[in-house]
């Protein structure tokens, strides 16, 4: 179960690059939208609605995430880590549903997501890093 956890750990990592890159494309998409006409919802819903919807993915994999860390009983400081990164990215959610009404508030949805690459990348590269080597095989008598 521990090799689930290592693996998975790079997944929520890469998912999280991903889903900045979607925040990028979103955008860039709007702000090249505003040169053809003024912008409505439709052309924000094109530009954002992966970056939206994708984030969702990401919450569900760090879900996950923290399910697999209790599985694979992989100590008490790597498992508060994983409740850390899943309280950012419930945390994360609630600054984007808030952040539309009050934009200052939408200003912290940005630096969570520092805070969740942050976390989750390290996570990644330490467990990576303590990966038990394997074990040689024994030697067979003859």
């Amino acid at each position: 179960m521990k090799a689930v956890y290592r693996y998975w750990a790079w997944l929520v990592f890469l998912l999280v690059i991903v889903q900045i890159g979607f925040a990028g494309y979103g955008a860039f998409y709007v702000a090249n939208a505003v040169d053809d006409n003024p912008v409505n919802q439709d052309k924000f819903d094109d530009g954002f609605g992966i970056h939206a919807g994708f984030g969702y993915l990401v919450v569900l994999s760090i879900i996950l995430f923290l399910v697999i860390a209790f599985a694979a009983r992989v100590g008490k400081q790597r498992l508060i880590k994983n409740a850390v990164l899943f309280g950012l990215a419930i945390l994360q959610v609630i600054l984007a549903w808030i952040g539309f009404a009050v934009p200052a508030i939408g200003f912290l949805h940005p630096v969570n997501a520092l805070l969740i690459f942050a976390l989750s990348g390290s996570l990644a590269w330490s467990s990576w890093r303590t990966a038990p080597a394997a074990e040689p095989m024994a030697a067979t008598a003859a």
